[in-house]
């Protein structure tokens, strides 16, 4: 029996909301942003969205020009780039779930990555995938390592890339592939989410429109311990950090997991002061 993707209010509760991704792996949240909060983002972003090409720029291997996409506009360093998403940071939904789901596994969380992403026409589907596979070197049982949201900036619908992903997947073997059967689509209004776990199969859908382009914005908390995807020290200023609130520079990296990510072996959040 094919799972279905579960479709809830933004006013739910974060133990509502982390019960149902312990069940489901991925759940839609409706109006996750407030009409502000989308707004801002947008206009954050649009000038540096309109100066960039799609396609990657600087690839680490060769795998990923076609993992993220030839026309695909791809940002990160979005703490420098928008107060909004500054704001978004401390979401009581997000740091919510992360307090539920990943302080079991840690002694804080930490920004893995913050990624706009906007998917234009003729771009194919990204290869379905688990984002907690970057960290493949951790092999065997293993804790649950990420929450992460997908917010819809425009409306995502099948025809412009809405996501694909696959409900229950988080429960899977690593070998197990997914049925297209068992694949829904994140079908959402622009200020809606897409909440999921690192260990849930889902991935960019094709744009098959010939005048649209997809905008979204995805970021996700991980485990302190863990190396993240994207290096804050380097997409967002130190000066920038500066003035950002405190829990904030925590969540950058400059709090440190016990002895890991010291500074002069000590707390890097000397360097803000």
């Amino acid at each position: 029996m094919t799972k279905g993707l579960e479709r809830v209010e933004g006013s739910i509760e974060a133990t509502d909301l982390a019960e149902l991704l312990l069940r489901d792996g991925a759940v839609i949240v409706n109006d996750a942003l407030t009409p502000g909060q989308l707004a801002g983002l947008n206009a954050d972003l649009d000038d540096a969205i309109a100066a960039t090409a799609p396609g990657l720029r600087n690839p680490t291997e060769d795998f990923y020009v076609e993992f993220y996409g030839s026309q695909t506009i791809r940002l990160d360093g979005l703490p420098a780039r928008s107060t909004t998403f500054v704001e978004l940071m401390q979401s009581r939904l997000m740091t919510g779930v992360a307090d539920i789901l990943l302080l079991p596994n840690c002694q804080d969380y930490v920004l893995n990555t913050a990624q706009l992403i906007q998917i234009g026409p003729g771009q194919t589907a990204q290869m379905l995938h688990r984002d907690e596979d970057a960290w493949k070197e951790l092999t065997g049982p293993k804790p649950l390592l990420e929450v992460e949201a997908m917010f819809a900036l425009t409306d995502f619908t099948i025809e412009n890339g809405a996501t694909q992903v696959v409900p229950g997947s988080h429960l899977w073997p690593p070998e197990r592939e997914a049925e297209p059967h068992e694949i829904q689509r994140a079908e959402m209004d622009a200020g809606s989410a897409l909440f999921y776990l690192g260990s849930a199969v889902h991935g960019g859908g094709a744009n098959t429109t010939s005048d649209q382009w997809r905008r979204g914005m995805f970021f996700g908390y991980v485990v302190g311990w863990l190396r993240t995807e994207e290096n804050t020290f380097l997409t967002v200023p130190i000066e920038r950090v500066r003035d950002m609130p405190e829990r904030v520079q925590e969540l950058l990296g400059y709090k440190a997991h016990g002895g890991i990510g010291v500074v002069d072996v000590g707390s890097p959040m000397a360097l803000l002061q």
